[in-house]
């Protein structure tokens, strides 16, 4: 797996809230370990957010079996093309009473039927119903993997990868795939993380407070199935913990500090596995720098939850994040960004604006680019 870190990636961990949240007096106070953009359009009915996130669910299951029976079909289809030896051919095999048209290499142009023509005639024949199109190649027809098969499985993957790399419509394009082949792959791991990455990036996508609700308990609940599965694999271990990062504007206070020592986990376990792979030493940085800034209540608060709260310095943020850029430099501007706010906390303001002029150096490529980007220029005013 390369070390460089997706442009979905940067965007996801831009948005997904992962670290403690904590309400005090009455207010919502979020130390997010990685900032989570929150909707103007919440739903503030609790029993109605729960209707209609149910109501998105029993959608959801009846595509599945939506899903299911057009996987059927397609086995039927597949049948009968393995019975059928296809001919490309060279003339036109019909005539009509009208004027026939063809090409040289012996499609119909096109038609020009007189009064008299028959009704029928506008059907086709047998042979060019059973007949592939004459742009579909033989061997692709006889090469096409079998539904449910590793080889289909593989290349599921490397397509919704590759899809995931480009716009909106295209992660979009890239669920369906994956929710369309769902049922001949509900055992693989690997159709489950990405299922979870997907449900992730369409969350960070919707507006609406229950989408995003729907999405973020959909991506977890994947994550949950491809771990139970897999328990070595990093992609699983990182999406879990982003998936978790994602719930934790939809549940009680309890679980988001419980999510937060079980995202840590996740982290190191998935560092155990893959230890020079620098967005999980970025996202591990960003734990520590989300502990580090709880008050002295709020750690107060988390201690009568627990025996024993989080914690984390500067300096374990500030490890993680030089341990990202080493393994691969300038891969992320927002890491660069954490680097100088380690050293303007630490007081060392020389090495802070040195970090501010290396990341402002680095493109913008996306919003979250922009975003950083923009934050980094306030700090720098500063200096």
């Amino acid at each position: 797996m390369s070390s460089m870190m997706s442009l979905s990636d940067r965007s996801t961990l831009k948005h997904i809230g992962i670290g403690i949240t904590l309400f005090v007096g009455g207010g919502l106070v979020s130390y997010a370990v990685i900032q989570f953009w929150s909707s103007n359009n919440r739903v503030q009915d609790p029993d109605l957010s729960h209707s209609i996130v149910e109501l998105k669910r029993e959608i959801i299951n009846l595509k599945g079996n939506l899903s299911e029976a057009v996987v059927e079909l397609r086995k039927e289809l597949d049948g009968i093309r393995g019975s059928i030896n296809p001919k490309k051919r060279t003339t036109s095999t019909r005539s009509r009473s009208g004027t026939t048209l063809s090409t040289a290499s012996g499609r119909t142009a096109g038609t020009f039927q007189t009064a008299c023509s028959d009704y029928d005639d506008d059907f086709p024949s047998d042979d060019e119903f059973l007949s592939p199109p004459d742009h579909i190649a033989d061997d692709v027809i006889e090469k096409q993997p079998l539904p449910g098969s590793d080889e289909e499985l593989n290349i599921i993957c490397v397509k919704v990868d590759l899809l995931n790399e480009g716009t909106d419509e295209d992660r979009e394009e890239a669920m369906r795939i994956l929710q369309d082949n769902e049922l001949n792959h509900k055992d693989s791991w690997q159709l489950l993380w990405r299922l979870c990455r997907s449900h992730v990036g369409a969350y960070d996508m919707r507006d609406a407070y229950d989408e995003r609700c729907l999405h973020a308990m959909s991506a977890l609940e994947y994550a949950k199935q491809a771990i139970s599965l897999n328990d070595n694999s990093a992609e699983v271990h990182k999406w879990y913990a982003i998936s978790l990062g994602a719930t934790t504007d939809f549940v009680g206070t309890k679980e988001k500090i419980e999510y937060g020592y079980e995202l840590k986990e996740h982290i190191e376990r998935a560092l155990e596995i893959q230890p020079d792979e620098p967005t999980l030493h970025f996202m591990l940085g960003r734990w520590c720098w989300g502990v580090y800034m709880l008050t002295w209540i709020e750690r107060k608060l988390a201690a009568t939850l627990f025996a024993t709260p989080p914690t984390a310095t500067v300096d374990d943020a500030l490890k993680s994040f030089l341990k990202a850029e080493e393994l691969d430099s300038g891969f992320y501007k927002s890491n660069q960004y954490y680097i100088a706010k380690c050293y303007y906390e630490k007081s060392d303001y020389s090495n802070a604006k040195k970090w501010l002029q290396c990341a402002a150096q680095l493109p913008c490529k996306n919003k979250d680019d922009r975003d950083t980007h923009r934050d980094l220029q306030q700090l720098l005013a500063k200096l």
